[in-house]
């Protein structure tokens, strides 16, 4: 079984989100899910995994993408992401992520969007997850960008390097990808975004230092740059080089006051796993793998890490 991270600045990854968006894509937004994106349905932490059964799966039409004379790389992947750190001892945290890529020779259009973030726990020591409101709030925040991301137009052998891309979660900055994240002392910097009252985003905590169950309350930056050889069309693998930033907005408890101030280093080694996915994900036949969809198949696509 693979050691998971208890360390707070690993609680994001490279976080993406949902839904279809207005055109004009040379460029990365962040906004909120559309009407027809419903980030509220999405499975939880716990719901949707292999030997959970089917999850509920949303309403969650397929966008309504042009795919006249789309490249072979066209589809939805499911992305998996192992992040290596250290936080005391050497860590390795998983996400899963929803991948809509729309290939034109060297160009690709590419929509993500942050499944699971797995937080799990280090055994006897600490067991970190984020609220259902919380992982609804980080999915409503999207990664969509279009570019000269392949390095030939013929995908099998060239080079998928996406350019960096950053998302920040529980602050409202005028310089989102840059200016310092809100502290205790300037929490009127701080956004609710999960809607429960308390600045950022919540994260409940069962650690051994806390007598019972508490909430950490964060906000967070994260950034990262993926590049790997399109060995295949129904999967490959490659780098990825993460930066995560956090800021401890609060707690419910002074036990946790050690634990959230834990430097986190990135180690070197992460990587991603991209595997197509298709009618056999599709549970519902409507066309689309959705992100609950993408987390019940998540052992069958990456192995028993996500048969929980």
């Amino acid at each position: 079984m693979v050691k998971r991270s208890a360390g707070l600045a690993l609680l994001v990854g490279s976080l993406l989100s949902c839904g279809p968006s207005s055109d004009g894509y040379a460029f990365v937004r962040e906004e909120h899910c559309p009407p027809d994106c419903d980030a509220s349905t999405d499975a939880g932490h716990d719901a949707g995994r292999s030997d959970a059964g089917p999850p509920d799966v949303p309403d969650e039409p397929l966008e309504d993408w042009d795919l006249t004379d789309a490249g072979p790389l066209t589809g939805i992947y499911a992305l998996e992401v192992a992040v290596l750190a250290n936080v005391v001892v050497d860590l390795e945290t998983r996400q899963l992520y929803r991948v809509r890529m729309l290939q034109h020779g060297t160009s690709v259009r590419v929509r993500l969007q942050a499944c699971v973030i797995d937080l799990a726990s280090i055994r006897g020591l600490a067991d970190l997850h984020f609220t259902p409101a919380a992982e609804g709030a980080i999915r409503r925040h999207v990664i969509d960008l279009e570019g000269d991301y392949l390095t030939a137009a013929d995908p099998i052998g060239a080079t998928f390097r996406p350019p960096r891309t950053f998302v920040t979660i529980g602050a409202d900055l005028a310089m989102p990808d840059t200016d310092p994240l809100p502290t205790m002392a300037d929490a009127a910097l701080a956004l609710d975004e999960d809607a429960d009252g308390n600045p950022g985003v919540t994260i409940d905590a069962t650690a051994v230092v806390c007598p019972s169950p508490e909430q950490v309350f964060a906000a967070f930056r994260a950034s990262i740059a993926l590049s790997g050889v399109v060995s295949d069309l129904e999967a490959f693998d490659g780098t990825v080089d993460p930066s995560i930033e956090q800021s401890v907005l609060g707690y419910t408890n002074d036990c946790l006051r050690v634990a959230a101030n834990l430097v986190v280093t990135i180690r070197p080694g992460s990587a991603f796993h991209a595997h197509r996915v298709g009618a056999a994900q599709d549970l519902d036949g409507n066309g689309n793998i959705s992100c609950p969809e993408v987390a019940w198949a998540g052992a069958s696509l990456f192995g028993d890490y996500w048969a929980r």
